[in-house]
């Protein structure tokens, strides 16, 4: 059994935000982090009437790659995200399949009409990508703000909380 976790850009993403992103992971779960493009067309996935992507679209093709037993997936578009229901998504995941994405869109000060901050965006995307993988390790929305695992409705969210799991969520990973 594998506890690998593979970064699998689906679109064109700059490579040092997926060096950041690989160390930042392999430091958090403590297991090997390989990164392994599948860049490709995403149109089957967009809405044009909402001009926006469907996440769990996204996740099938994602579950449709080769992956070992036990091993995660961590899919990163740079495209706007949606999920039925909701009006965006910064990330999502699929706790059966061990498989999960996110997306940059949204953590850019740009998006917002803001100055670039480049640490911010990092730090945003550290933030979101540990969440949704934490998801695929079966941990649920935290209460403590400050957890990564708690829930971001906004970037406010997101920037309050830190990139770390509360020792509760800690000890749920470890068992």
């Amino acid at each position: 059994m594998s506890q690998k976790i593979i970064l699998s850009p689906l679109v064109q993403i700059d490579s040092h935000i997926m060096e950041i992103l690989k160390q930042s992971l392999e430091r958090t779960f403590n297991y090997p982090v390989e990164i392994k493009a599948q860049i490709g067309s995403l149109d089957y996935a967009y809405d044009k009437k909402r001009k926006q992507y469907l996440a769990p679209q996204l996740l099938a093709t994602l579950r449709s790659f080769k992956m070992e037993t036990g091993g995660r997936c961590l899919g990163i578009v740079d495209v706007d995200l949606y999920s039925l229901g909701l009006n965006f998504i910064f990330g999502e995941a699929d706790t059966s399949s061990g498989i999960a994405i996110i997306s940059l869109f949204r953590l850019r000060q740009e998006h917002y009409g803001l100055p670039q901050d480049e640490r911010l965006f990092q730090d945003r995307a550290i933030k979101e990508a540990v969440h949704e993988l934490g998801h695929t390790y079966y941990l649920s929305h935290c209460q403590d703000i400050k957890c990564v695992m708690h829930l971001s409705n906004s970037l406010a969210d997101t920037d309050i909380k830190g990139v770390s799991f509360c020792p509760k969520c800690k000890q749920r990973l470890k068992s």
